[in-house]
């Protein structure tokens, strides 16, 4: 038995997201045709976690286990694997590793960027969110700061019960007509990235109030949270050990 680790890096907005779906176009279920017509036998694939339809990743991690009786050329098989994948999935890397790793419990840190473009722009629109008015950066650096720290986020993603994340880090960096959110956290929830970057251009543009992100943070009654489209994301990095 052989565990095998992929890093990859796909265009997700062809795609329902990774988790494999029935009828579905999924990056798992590509995934897994290849590996089936390579090995000619059904593979389980353990993805680090899922992401939402739309949502793309410069560095993804997945391994699956394979009874061989031979060794196996890592080159020669990322070549076929590449050759075999649809363009919009690349693998990157390809490695032996012990076998009780596991992609889905091996993540300890994950970034996420989500880019806004200030202007109208047919050739941006394809990754940015598009928003052709003045955002205040400082307001929402301020803003940004509640989310630092280990916290309840169930209010800022599609979850029930207690949704306990640490996020670390909230960069926002604006260059030219293009803003970009970078966040880094231990672990994130259904749709939870894009409702912390909709609150926080809600913010920017006089549209929320950051006492509002307060309240949704410890429960209270607030204002519906704004969902930024799935376009504008892609998970940017992701550390595993």
């Amino acid at each position: 038995m052989k565990n095998f680790l992929l890093m990859i890096e796909f265009d997700g907005h062809n795609f329902w997201g990774w988790q494999e779906q029935k009828d579905k176009r999924t990056v798992a279920g590509e995934i897994k045709k290849v590996l089936k017509k390579i090995f000619k036998e059904e593979i389980k694939l353990i993805g680090m976690g899922r992401t939402d339809r739309g949502v793309s990743a410069l560095k993804y991690f997945c391994n699956f286990k394979i009874s061989l009786n031979q060794e196996i050329h890592l080159e020669n098989f990322k070549k076929r694997m590449n050759f075999l994948l649809p363009s919009e999935i690349y693998v990157k890397e390809i490695k032996e590793v012990p076998l009780d790793f596991n992609s889905r419990y091996a993540v300890k840190r994950k970034t996420y960027c989500y880019f806004v473009t200030t202007e109208i722009s047919p050739v941006k629109r394809y990754f940015f969110w598009e928003i052709p008015k003045a955002i205040d950066i400082k307001k929402m650096i301020e803003a940004s700061k509640l989310f630092l720290g280990e916290k309840d986020f169930s209010k800022f993603c599609y979850y029930h019960g207690k949704g306990i994340c640490r996020v670390e880090e909230i960069k926002i960096i604006k260059k030219n007509k293009e803003i970009i959110f970078k966040i880094t956290g231990n672990r994130f929830l259904y749709k939870m990235v894009r409702r912390i970057v909709g609150a926080l251009i809600d913010v920017g543009i006089n549209k929320r109030e950051i006492k509002d992100i307060e309240k949704a943070l410890v429960g209270e009654h607030h204002s519906s949270l704004t969902t930024a489209p799935a376009k504008g994301l892609i998970l940017y990095d992701c550390e595993i050990g």
